[in-house]
């Protein structure tokens, strides 16, 4: 009787505690089915952090294969298809009448009346890439029914199903895992290290005091009880883990909360993010320490020019904390999954009043419009492109290259929300004939294997191009064609051939369109990355036939191939 006590008043101060940082969730946990007919496994959950952009639904484990039957988790009618080479790829939007829509990605297939409503729809436009709005009376759908096969479409590194349970009048996904209540967790998430940073600097222009967390006992505590920093203001991050018995590897924390000297002060919630905002998962992580080959540390502060929904602040300064007065003050953190299993470490944060003013000679502030230009390089960022403020820095170095010197814009640490028009001066004049074939590459950083190179424009003498990163740039001419490559030769016979596939790359920028035909006739070529495939349909009918593949990158460059085959 007495523990039962407990666990109810332990209860109650967990959920007290929670409604002073943020409001309950009254989500429908009891209706949704499980969208596979497997066992519950997951690989990924709602918030974690992506390269640009938060993880947008719970990622499900379809065990390393292909073509598991997908179910619709509730009644609906399917309200739009996405087909695209990379995000979702094969995408089913189902909505529903609760005010929720599901989506399922990565698909392979769609089941059969829907499929030859949507390559219908694609010999109709001519295009493989598909968004389609669809009527509710076209594809109602009861809870249960099978909509698609699982698959490792668009941008996926492997096998499983993405599924998102989105708000329909606002189209925000919101965390799955808080519909699903049958779920079990009982594994709570894990601070693994601190990060503490000067707050009265950029955090760009600095690196975090890192201090590990170990576990003695029951708690968690840092290396260091008491830690001083040389500044009058601080701030905090956390790098940490959550985990599931029913999930593979980790995944990201739900919610976490910072008091100081026992008083709330600051959290965010990871629920409830737009795509339009969620590139500013680069303003809630440090995107300098990911950058530079370290790990996702996320922000217990709101940066300048943040404009993400998810934070509870419980002062004016959004997370940072005042240390001008030399007392040191006590920092507690918890971290929650959305069962509402916690961790929490406690340590102390000493500063002073000395206030630390770096000298800097061309200042960008966030939340201006921020100019720059010298001989060689011009341009001009948006009131949302920085978060923080930076001290801007440029410089050109020596290059083979006839046209071009290796141009440094600032640095690639730093995080841009909005592209920019840079404008670079070639180093000698280029000619009018050679104006189609300029390009851009951007070379590569920390982690990074090969330049990214895009079409630029000749205007007044310079080079424009459109970018959103900063690091170091070179012009280039594009003259070469795209590269096909296929096994395929002239003459075959592919009566017993189920696809016709192929490899098509480009050297310095990307394939812009890439199309296959008949006699003339369009086909739909299906794009995965460099691999295009068409499969044979009655557009190719029996007989001798000519195919046609040709390809084309940013600059108009052409590759064409043709064959004589045999069906």
């Amino acid at each position: 009787m007495k523990s039962l006590l407990l666990f109810l008043l332990t209860l109650v101060s967990v959920s007290a505690t929670a409604q002073k940082f943020f409001s309950s969730k009254d989500y429908p946990n009891r209706s949704f089915r499980y969208p596979l007919d497997t066992a519950v496994s997951l690989v990924g959950n709602f918030g974690e952090c992506r390269p640009n952009h938060f993880h947008s639904g719970i990622d499900i484990r379809t065990f390393g294969k292909e073509n598991l039957v997908v179910h619709a988790i509730e009644d609906g009618f399917i309200s739009r298809i996405k087909i695209e080479p990379g995000g979702f790829g094969n995408a089913i939007y189902v909505t529903h009448l609760n005010g929720y829509t599901s989506l399922y990605a990565h698909l392979n297939r769609f089941f059969p009346e829907l499929e030859a409503y949507v390559r219908r729809k694609q010999y109709e436009t001519k295009s493989w890439k598909q968004d389609l709005m669809i009527p509710p009376h076209e594809f109602p759908i009861r809870k249960g029914k099978s909509i698609a096969w699982s698959g490792n479409t668009g941008s996926s590194s492997g096998p499983h199903l993405h599924m998102e349970i989105r708000d329909t009048k606002t189209e925000a996904p919101l965390n799955g895992l808080l519909f699903y209540n049958s779920i079990p967790d009982n594994k709570p998430p894990i601070i693994k290290q601190l990060a503490i940073y000067d707050g009265t600097q950029s955090i760009y222009e600095q690196k975090p005091t890192l201090v590990n967390i170990t576990k003695v006992g029951n708690d968690y505590k840092p290396t260091k009880e008491t830690i001083q920093i040389n500044s009058s203001k601080a701030f905090v991050g956390i790098r940490g883990d959550d985990y599931m018995a029913v999930a593979t590897g980790t995944l990201g924390i739900f919610e976490t909360r910072v008091f100081v000297d026992g008083q709330p002060f600051f959290g965010w919630q990871m629920d409830n993010i737009s795509y339009d905002i969620t590139r500013y998962m680069n303003a809630i992580a440090d995107y300098k320490v990911k950058k530079n080959g370290g790990s996702w540390i996320q922000l217990c502060r709101k940066l300048p020019n943040d404009k993400l929904n998810v934070y509870k602040s419980f002062s004016n300064s959004n997370g940072v904390i005042d240390l001008s007065d030399g007392i040191a003050k006590k920092i507690r953190i918890e971290v929650y999954d959305t069962k509402y299993n916690s961790t929490s470490t406690e340590f102390y944060l000493q500063g002073n009043s000395m206030v630390n003013t770096p000298t800097c000679e061309t200042k960008f502030t966030q939340g201006k419009v921020n100019k720059f230009s010298n001989s060689n390089i011009e341009l001009s960022l948006k009131e949302d492109c920085l978060y923080d403020d930076i001290c801007f820095k440029t410089s050109i170095k020596n290059s083979s290259n006839p046209y071009s010197h290796i141009y440094q814009v600032h640095y690639p640490y730093v995080p841009l929300h909005s592209y920019f028009d840079l404008k670079l001066k070639p180093k000698s004049p280029l000619s009018a004939s050679l104006s189609e074939k300029i390009a851009v590459v951007k070379y590569p950083y920390t982690g990074e294997t090969n330049k990214k190179g895009k079409a630029g424009k000749l205007l007044d003498g310079k080079v424009i191009v459109q970018v959103r990163d900063f690091g170091e740039y070179e012009i280039v001419i594009d003259d070469k064609a795209p590269t096909i490559t296929s096994t395929i030769k002239n003459g075959d016979n592919i009566g017993n051939s189920k696809r016709l596939n192929f490899v098509v790359k480009d050297e310095t920028t990307s394939i812009a369109n890439c199309e296959a035909t008949c006699d003339g006739q369009w086909l739909r070529l299906v794009q995965r990355g460099d691999n295009y495939y068409y499969e044979l349909d009655d557009y190719f009918p029996k007989g001798t036939h000519q195919f046609m593949l040709a390809a084309f990158d940013e600059n108009n460059n052409k590759k064409t191939v043709s064959y004589t085959l045999t069906r």
